[in-house]
């Protein structure tokens, strides 16, 4: 049986609207179409998830359906995206093709990690874009101890260090400086942030790499502590003597693209707004 689900963004009227309007059609060519809700367990046997947001949409929908092989349609309300982006000129048309089956599906790395504290594991993540570890509005700068497959590798002093994914490449890595990765491939990269001493401006590394992020800092005060971010929506503070270690996750986002676009078509467009 073919089955989908849809992910509408409550925030946004529009998604919500036609969240139903989605539902129809796609029952209308034979599936199976279940709105999702918090609570809602999906299955491995799900042909795809129409999800009706921006990128941020997505990238929930990544971690909600983690490690179930479920390919994410992104349809953007918005201003262009990197992962929702059509190249269609309606949402409707996109659907038509999204049941004829002319897309194409993007392997997209994850990272998953853990923070540890006096050896044990005090939170453990999954991301599609990003880990950032980032000081507090008023702490003094961070000295972040930065190892590659357990090796010593650099020591940033600064506000603070992002490891990106191909994905995350072109969010906040982009922003503070950092290269666009190949949205396909296996590499990550990892970018200070105001660093006051830093022999490059980012490091590239292989897929297969641990990364671990050793904490340091003086005081705190009244803004509290630093923290690692996950995907600019998951916060957890951090202690001084914190080990960060983030590595590739074991399963991919599946990205299912229509556009005929290129990525750097793509990303021209977006990069020119």
């Amino acid at each position: 049986m073919k089955t989908a689900i849809i992910v509408p963004n409550t925030q946004k009227p529009k998604s919500v609207e036609f969240a139903s309007v989605a539902k129809e059609f796609l029952e209308g060519k034979g599936y199976t179409a279940q709105m999702y809700e918090e609570g809602f367990e999906a299955s491995k046997d799900t042909s795809f998830a129409v999800v009706l947001g921006g990128d941020g949409t997505i990238l929930r929908a990544s971690k909600r359906f983690y490690g179930l092989d479920i390919p994410l349609f992104g349809i953007n309300f918005g201003h262009l995206g990197y992962l929702s982006a059509l190249g269609v000129d309606s949402p409707m048309e996109g659907l038509e093709r999204l049941v004829r089956g002319e897309y194409e599906i993007e392997q997209r790395i994850m990272i998953s990690g853990e923070v540890l504290r006096n050896g044990e594991a005090v939170l453990s993540f999954i991301g599609l874009n990003e880990a950032s570890i980032h000081r507090s509005t008023l702490l003094h700068a961070l000295s972040l101890d930065v190892m590659i497959n357990t090796r010593h590798t650099e020591t940033i002093v600064g506000d603070g260090v992002i490891v990106a994914t191909p994905t995350g490449s072109t969010s906040y890595n982009l922003s503070a400086g950092g290269p666009v990765l190949t949205p396909t491939s296996k590499s990550m990269v990892i970018t200070p942030v105001c660093a006051k001493y830093f022999p490059q401006s980012s490091i590239v590394i292989d897929g297969e790499d641990e990364t671990e992020i050793s904490v340091s800092y003086e005081t705190l005060n009244e803004t509290g502590a630093p923290c690692v971010i996950i995907d600019g929506d998951m916060r957890f503070p951090l202690e001084n003597g914190d080990l960060i270690r983030i590595r590739r996750a074991e399963h991919n986002a599946q990205i299912i693209k229509i556009t005929d676009k290129s990525f750097y078509q793509i990303l021209k467009e977006k990069l020119s707004k």
